[in-house]
């Protein structure tokens, strides 16, 4: 999708007040309502952007673990692979995955409340995913850095 000016200042502005009115958007990007609206319409149809929802913090609410596991397919035919990521979507603990080139074919960001918690989720869960040759842990100990702003 190519985006010109006015785009990239209604997206901007999207991101740092979600909940900006029509009017509120208008007079910051500098459009009228009716130009705003179909612009925000075309964006939402081209997928730019999503429904309005609020961001629940994990570690605010008890899930104090968060790990990335690698995860290597022991076997790579796509009806294997699309098994994996159907399982792995039915996971609630499974925040995101990603595909990966190189070493590894999968990450994983799995929360957890506890330690005990994410061995269940291991256990009941995550070595039950179809086509798994192996998993690489690592905890993480901090958060640097959680920006859901795209560059613009």
């Amino acid at each position: 999708m190519l985006l010109d000016d006015s785009d990239r200042r209604i997206l901007k502005a999207l991101q740092e007040r979600p909940d900006l009115t029509l009017r509120e958007l208008g007079e910051i990007t500098g459009l009228s309502h009716s130009p705003c609206w179909r612009r925000l319409q075309r964006l939402q149809a081209a997928g730019a952007i999503s429904a309005k929802r609020f961001i629940v913090d994990p570690e605010a609410i008890g899930f104090e673990i968060l790990v990335f596991c690698f995860v290597k397919i022991s076997h790579h035919q796509r009806d294997r692979l699309k098994a994996f990521e159907d399982a792995v979507a039915k996971v609630p603990e499974i925040m995101q995955c990603y595909s990966l080139s190189g070493e590894y074919d999968y990450v994983l960001q799995v929360i957890a409340t506890s330690v005990r918690e994410y061995e269940a989720t291991v256990k009941n869960a995550l070595v039950e995913l179809p086509n798994v040759q192996s998993i690489n842990t690592s905890f993480t100990l901090k958060r640097v850095k959680n920006s859901l702003n795209v560059p613009l």
